[in-house]
């Protein structure tokens, strides 16, 4: 069991859940009130960090304040306690030897998790917290006795981290930019780990989860963009490398006709779709690189919604039905890393709770849903439930 660290509660609510004399979730902002109200979200104080398995979402969106704060107190503190020295070189330990692996898809990356990332840390505080965060994570999903202690350490450095890879994203530079995607991969992986893993670590459905991993991950797209030469002669190049139809063959049968329908759809005239040539053009770039998740290494999974545009961000956001059937064909893709352990059936959830939203827009859309519930064993094979023409 991990030594505890010191914390103070926090219940301060954000102004407009004050102002409306509502319970404030305190995650963000935004909360998950003025997330869904689409309300401009602030907090009239700074509020300190989370230390207890109920008090954030590690998805959670730091405020420019607690940034500040917590940036701060990084150079203003003394040097750390013995124990949480100790607890640092434990949770280091673990990261290289176990937790690494949940992120090495292939013989190729190992290398790259366990050594190369640990490197950058070295240099980058933000990616060394987060790799604290993740590996008390997987510690609490493997030692329920002591989860909420390791939950709570989890929280707590999952939030200096977000607060210090503000700052860095703000300066993008060759030295900086390989450890900034790492980490922008590793957060999102933290915040996919599905509620039934541990102690009250994540309430919020799939979707709100995925929303508030994109929300957070604004300005990530800009190192992609920034960084790209530099990324693409690191060894993060496999995310970048140029994949699609030209190799379709490497994907079985019934992947590569999901894509393809996906595609036909996305061209198709139907007034059922109802969307203009530039919403196109977002979709098909979308599908274009969700095809390539299974043209090389399964960390494309991940690399694809780290690298998702802001304008699919929105769509999604806003519920438009064709960016929500794309993300229900990536939850097909993450059940395929069911066996790692941050992954542990997130890709059903996620399938189970879109094709639910989209069956309620009427049965050419909840037609679209069923290749991807009869991959995650949510319909049985064979029975296409009134399947429209086209998706038979």
């Amino acid at each position: 069991m991990p030594p505890r660290r010191n914390h103070r509660k926090s219940r301060n609510g954000c102004d407009p859940c004050k102002k409306r004399r509502v319970k404030c979730d305190e995650h963000g902002p935004p909360c998950g009130n003025c997330s869904t109200r689409e309300i401009d979200c602030h907090f009239s104080r700074p509020r300190p960090l989370p230390t207890n398995s109920n008090s954030q979402s590690p998805a959670q969106v730091v405020s420019a304040n607690e940034e500040k704060q917590i940036t701060e107190r990084s150079s203003a503190d003394p040097a750390p306690s013995s124990s949480t020295r100790l607890l640092e070189l434990e949770l280091l330990h673990y990261y290289s030897s176990k937790t690494y692996l949940g992120f090495s898809f292939g013989s190729n990356d190992k290398e790259l998790w366990q050594e190369v990332v640990v490197q950058e840390a070295l240099k980058s505080e933000f990616l060394l917290k987060e790799i604290f965060a993740l590996a008390a994570l997987h510690k609490a999903t493997e030692t329920p006795e002591s989860d909420i202690n390791y939950v709570a350490c989890a929280l707590e450095y999952q939030n200096e981290a977000s607060a210090l890879f503000r700052n860095a994203l703000g300066n993008i530079t060759k030295a900086n930019c390989f450890a900034i995607f790492a980490f922008s991969i590793m957060t999102m992986i933290f915040g996919i780990v599905p509620s039934e893993l541990t102690s009250g670590i994540n309430n919020k459905s799939p979707l709100e989860n995925i929303l508030l991993l994109f929300e957070f991950q604004k300005g990530t797209s800009s190192v992609a963009g920034v960084g790209l030469h530099w990324l693409k002669s690191s060894q993060f190049g496999f995310a970048f490398s140029s994949g699609g139809r030209t190799i379709a063959s490497n994907l079985d049968e019934s992947y590569r006709v999901a894509i393809s329908r996906l595609r036909d759809m996305n061209n198709s005239s139907t007034p059922l779709l109802n969307i203009n040539n530039r919403r196109r053009e977002i979709d098909l770039q979308a599908i274009n690189s969700l095809e390539s998740c299974y043209l090389g290494s399964n960390g494309k999974v991940i690399a694809w919604l780290a690298m998702a545009g802001q304008e699919f961000i929105n769509e999604l956001k806003h519920g438009e039905p064709m960016a929500l059937l794309i993300l229900v064909h990536w939850g097909v893709f993450l059940d395929r890393l069911g066996d790692l352990w941050w992954a542990r059936d997130s890709g059903k959830r996620l399938v189970e709770e879109l094709s639910g939203i989209l069956a309620g827009l009427g049965p050419y859309w909840h037609s679209a849903t069923y290749w991807a519930r009869e991959q995650v064993g949510l319909t049985e094979a064979g029975h296409h439930d009134g399947i429209v023409e086209g998706y038979t």
